[in-house]
């Protein structure tokens, strides 16, 4: 039961939560203080005289493991969810007991931003400030074993898989959630009326709530029944912050286990010019680097090493173990010959952001239509810990006018598996609402994740002004 319910926070939890690039609607020219978080230097141009986001929220999540296969549960069927969890009837996996050594992943990231602002200055110069206020989360399960996946999903009660020599040297883990307090600038670098340079910078204050992770896998091991899970040279390290400290919460500043500072850069050309009807360029192109930084959590946090040539954890089936600090121990004591203590080798670490460099191409190629390119690349963090943005390479067909938006993102996610996707977003008025991957929720095919967002915001447009360049 415990298991279902992580899965169906997973998998629903994050739709009450924008996804961090979602490209239906921030690439857009009426996506205000949003499109900031793409690209800082796209409010330095803006249509806006002021954008005031009151709430908005999604989520992004994949992976090649888990699903709700198709017919399932109905469109939107979150009761019907409940109840497979509650039955344990609903879920399946792609474990295939002939490739056990086959390697699985995992992406997820959820964003909720809260009141928000961007404001155009009252000088001779075209610029612009925002702020925003944002809870942002991000995990990753990079190239866990099937056989690992598996086991972790039967609760090591799947039989098929005991007394069997099982190794896993691949699988890394990292999860971060943090609250974050950015301070957005733009202006108008050049502006001869043929070409128009932008450029913009975010720099964020960054308060971890929390964060794990496991990394250097070395694990050997054997089921043998519900008496004995055996190790054989293995070795691993992992952190977390102490998770049981959320239980006594009573406050905001319970949710403190750590500080960091975050920054974004970006520039935008455009070539003026354009349909006459239209945004008043014929295109731009812009690039930015996102999610510079790191947090480091040193309030009940804590750094263990595991490493054995030979460990027993014998009637494992009857322990019961109520928080991570007893699991710690455990697994301490099993490593290291009853030794619970030995593995603690820290009371802090750092967790790199999901830094990424991004492209954006836009076309106003009739009047109001546009044709977006978005591509988002994520870096790693070599052989330290720290969640990652998967690559996204996006191409958004897009009908943009004062109150209404309409957009079809055709897209490909990569974080070690391919996912192509197709979504729509609508903005009417100061609601939009989204997804690049809606198959899934609305029941069309099976469910491995979903991508969805929505929001309100309040704005006030520029006066139009004439154009005296453009012929």
């Amino acid at each position: 039961m415990q298991k279902r319910l992580t899965l169906f926070l997973c998998l629903l939890f994050p739709l009450f939560l924008a996804a961090q690039q979602n490209t239906g609607i921030r690439t857009g020219n009426y996506s205000g203080i949003q499109g900031a978080l793409l690209n800082p230097a796209s409010i330095a141009d803006t249509k806006l005289k002021w954008d005031v986001n009151v709430l908005s929220g999604g989520t992004n999540f994949d992976n090649t493991f888990v699903y709700i296969p198709k017919g399932a549960v109905p469109a939107f069927g979150f009761k019907s969810i409940i109840e497979g969890i509650i039955h344990e009837d609903k879920f399946g996996t792609h474990f295939d007991p002939k490739n056990p050594g086959k390697l699985y992943n995992l992406t997820l990231s959820t964003e909720l931003l809260g009141p928000s602002f961007q404001l155009q200055l009252p000088t001779t110069v075209n610029s612009v400030i925002g702020l925003t206020i944002a809870s942002r989360s991000y995990a990753n399960i990079r190239n866990i074993p099937g056989h690992v996946a598996q086991s972790a999903y039967d609760h090591l009660l799947n039989q098929g898989l005991w007394n069997a020599p099982f190794s896993d040297h691949s699988t890394q883990m990292d999860a971060l959630s943090w609250l974050e307090y950015g301070l957005h600038y733009g202006a108008v670098l050049f502006d001869d009326g043929a070409t128009k340079w932008t450029g913009g910078i975010s720099l964020k204050y960054l308060q971890g709530v929390a964060a794990a992770y496991a990394k250097n896998t070395n694990l050997n091991y054997t089921i043998g029944d519900t008496t004995h899970l055996l190790f054989a040279h293995s070795s691993v390290d992992y952190g977390r912050t102490d998770y049981d400290s959320y239980r006594k919460i009573s406050g905001y500043g319970d949710l403190n286990h750590g500080h960091g500072l975050g920054a974004d850069l970006g520039v935008v050309f455009q070539q003026l010019g354009g349909p006459k009807e239209g945004a008043g360029y014929l295109y731009k192109i812009g690039i930015s680097l996102l999610d510079i930084g790191s947090i480091k959590f040193n309030r009940n946090a804590a750094v263990y090493h595991l490493q054995t040539d030979g460990g027993d954890f014998s009637g494992w089936r009857g322990v019961h173990l109520t928080s991570n600090i007893q699991v710690d121990r455990t697994l301490s004591a099993v490593f290291y010959q009853g030794d619970s203590s030995r593995s603690k080798t820290g009371d802090q670490f750092t967790m790199g952001l999901p830094t990424s460099l991004s492209v954006q191409g836009d076309w106003n190629f009739c009047s109001s239509f546009f044709l977006n390119a978005t591509i988002v690349k994520g870096f790693g963090h070599a052989n330290g810990q720290g969640v990652r943005q998967p690559d996204i390479y996006a191409v958004t067909p897009r009908y943009e006018s004062k109150w209404w938006d309409v957009s079809l993102p055709l897209s490909l996610l990569y974080y070690g598996n391919w996912r192509p996707r197709a979504g729509l977003a609508v903005r009417a008025g100061y609601f939009f609402f989204g997804g690049d991957a809606p198959v899934g929720l609305l029941a069309l095919g099976d469910m491995q994740g979903v991508d969805f967002y929505a929001g309100v915001h309040f704005f006030v447009l520029q006066k139009v002004q004439k154009n005296t360049n453009n012929n």
